[in-house]
């Protein structure tokens, strides 16, 4: 049995008969990393609860938390008692998922906002944001770092708890008064803005419409196909090992199909291909409604970094408030993906009638009341990733 096969059959309950057919393969558990699991990747999620006050580690351990494109967490950090800076890592990319850099920098833009989150819980104030940064992807978010009388952020509580969530949700609208604290807990930001759209609203649907014809259109674009794979970790041996990208227990599935799925043969690109093209349609199907964030410039590194702060910002504001969301980004990279190709299929038009808006798309999202809970994604750990002097 493939890794395709065994997802349809379990989607159908016989999981039974699959976990009969697996028997004595104890050596694929060993393969797969399933037996004595290794939960280091996951220790980053825990560090926040031995921090200490003034201490500036704290700011890059709530900094590799945040969300970020694919889980590639694109950056390296640097710090000292009066100094924090985010560097942009070229290396960690998308490639024809993010041509321009776009989601990179968007990445990077949610670590700033969890770095700013956690500080005054830990006595300090960063102010004096400066931003340096080419076409070409490379550059760095500067910060100045002040001791400051502690406060906590009324986002840090959901820093070690938030996650995204590709499971199913509660398909019952969100209500108003719900959102309109969300917004509350987000604050002003500046060049990006969000809108809330219904699932069951024309928008909705056609936003729904749209972005499965984008995944359909992505798996057949064999290079984006490709390097969207290449981040694919699809066993738990493999997640200790590199500690980024998508792996199958953050995939929302029930826990016996996410431990047998480990011990099947990894799965190659057009096969994983296809499960996320019918994993997109149940999520588009089951969830409250969907998010765009707009900016004037998409290309704009400012603008950017403005999206990841209120995409990070507004993912913990949905984590104190019972909910729970996920990128869904097929669209907006389809965009660059025309662009770079310099033809037009017509994305930029959907996105368009869809936002309503005359500011450009470059972030969409799910969102809901979840029906079970998934694990955290792995995160690589400030050694690899921090150098404690600038």
């Amino acid at each position: 049995m493939n890794r395709r096969q065994f997802f349809n059959t379990a989607g159908v309950g016989t999981g039974g008969l699959i976990v009969a057919g697996m028997a004595g393969s104890g050596w694929r558990a060993h393969q797969a990393g399933l037996i004595a699991p290794d939960d280091s990747p996951f220790r980053p999620w825990k560090a926040l609860k031995t921090a200490k006050m003034y201490d500036p580690t704290t700011l890059a351990a709530a900094a590799i938390l945040a969300a970020n494109p694919h889980n590639t967490q694109p950056w390296q950090i640097t710090f000292d008692d009066q100094n924090f800076a985010l560097h942009a890592d070229t290396k960690r990319h998308l490639g024809s998922f993010d041509p321009f850099r776009r989601e990179m920098w968007i990445g990077i833009g949610c670590a700033l906002a969890n770095a700013e989150v956690v500080a005054p819980s830990y006595g300090f104030a960063t102010t004096n944001q400066r931003i340096l940064a080419d076409s070409d992807g490379k550059g760095t978010i500067f910060l100045d770092i002040t001791r400051q009388k502690p406060y906590n952020h009324p986002l840090a509580t959901a820093l070690p708890t938030r996650r995204t969530h590709r499971g199913a949700y509660d398909q019952a609208a969100t209500p108003s008064t719900t959102l309109d604290a969300v917004r509350k807990l987000v604050g002003t930001t500046s060049e990006a803005s969000v809108t809330f759209i219904n699932r069951e609203t024309p928008a909705g649907k056609l936003f729904s419409e749209a972005t499965l014809q984008a995944t359909v259109a992505i798996n057949a674009d064999q290079v984006m196909s490709h390097d969207g794979h290449a981040w694919f970790r699809g066993t738990a041996r493999k997640v200790a090992q590199y500690r980024d990208g998508v792996s199958i227990p953050t995939a929302g599935l029930s826990p016996l199909v996410s431990i047998m799925g480990q011990l099947l043969p990894e799965a190659d690109a057009k096969t994983s291909g296809d499960y996320w093209l019918a994993a997109t349609k149940k999520q588009l199907d089951n969830c409250s409604g969907f998010g765009l964030i707009t900016v004037p410039n998409l290309y704009d590194r400012t603008n950017q970094i403005a999206i990841g702060r209120l995409w990070q910002r507004l993912h913990l504001a949905f984590t104190l408030k019972g909910l729970v969301a996920q990128p869904m980004n097929q669209l907006p990279e389809l965009v660059d993906r025309d662009r770079q190709l310099s033809v037009d299929r017509g994305w930029a038009k959907k996105l368009s009638a869809i936002a309503s808006s005359d500011n450009n798309t470059s972030f969409a999202f799910r969102f809901g009341a979840p029906i079970d809970d998934v694990p955290h994604s792995a995160r690589r750990p400030l050694t690899w990733v921090t150098t404690p002097v600038l």
